[in-house]
């Protein structure tokens, strides 16, 4: 924790007024898709979504943009703000609530529940027609739950994303933090 802390205090010496965050390797890996962002420049949150949001409160960032593979924030969409499977997995069962919301039948919910990855479960949603609804759904709880916990001082931006299914969904406010982002970076150079 006093790493990620560590790493923020930097970014923010740097001059990073938008806090660029993924939990780990695959957020930086999918980050490569956005050529004009500077991967470099992103911090690893790992399994501690609620202490970055509140070290970002405390340190004055204007936004966080966070970048997350859908097997670690589905669970931010069921209020888990420690990711990690010893605090909290529920992560089928989150997914299933949604795409019960969805109009996922018994069946298509069973086997969802059943599924042992995130991934196994979105082929099943893809197959019925609900991933894109069932992922909307998800990202808008992913949301509500960082916003509360970051107070209303600090602009969030959300991409949830899978190695399979590629993009998933983002908030609507994220092409606006990649310009604040990139506008930073040319400042810079």
């Amino acid at each position: 924790i006093s790493t990620i802390r560590v790493e923020m205090e930097m970014r923010k010496a740097q001059g990073d007024r938008v806090l660029l965050v993924t939990p780990g390797n695959y957020g930086q890996d999918f980050l490569k898709t956005y050529p004009w962002v500077r991967a470099d420049h992103s911090v690893k949150c790992s399994n501690y979504v609620g202490k970055t949001l509140e070290f970002a409160a405390e340190l004055g960032f204007d936004a966080i943009l966070f970048v997350a593979h859908l097997g670690k924030f589905v669970k931010v969409s069921g209020g888990i703000m420690n990711t990690h499977s010893h605090q909290a997995d529920a992560r089928m069962e989150i997914m299933t609530a949604y795409a019960a919301m969805a109009g996922a039948g018994n069946d298509i919910l069973r086997q969802i529940m059943s599924s042992v990855t995130t991934d196994a479960g979105m082929e099943i949603l893809q197959q019925c027609g609900l991933l894109t609804e069932t992922m909307q759904l998800i990202l808008e709880k992913i949301e509500a739950h960082v916003k509360k916990r970051a107070g209303s001082q600090i602009e969030i931006g959300i991409i949830i994303f899978s190695n399979v299914f590629g993009m998933l969904g983002q908030t609507e406010n994220v092409p606006n933090l990649f310009k604040k982002m990139n506008a930073a970076q040319h400042k810079e150079e």
